[in-house]
């Protein structure tokens, strides 16, 4: 399934520099896997493909919605991951 989300990075995860260019922007992500340790275990994480940012714990995603694949690549291109 393809999402869109607002990405609000908490202080909990560590991201990337390139990650903080993306706070509070809307974003096109794909459901990942159920995190199996850590201060997110058995939350649902989610990912950008493309990019190198890693996973993203579900808790760091706000207004988190299924998206038709037209929209997700829409947003995926304005990120600047698709093409």
């Amino acid at each position: 399934m393809y999402f869109e989300a607002i990405f609000e990075p908490s202080g909990t995860m560590e991201y990337v520099p390139e990650a903080k260019d993306l706070a509070g922007e809307k974003i096109a992500i794909q459901e990942g896997w159920i995190i199996k340790e850590g201060p997110f275990k058995g939350q649902l994480c989610f990912y950008i493909p493309n990019s190198t940012i890693g996973w993203i714990p579900k808790s760091d995603l706000k207004e988190l919605k299924p998206v038709p694949f037209v929209r997700w690549k829409e947003i995926h291109k304005q990120s600047g991951y698709g093409s």
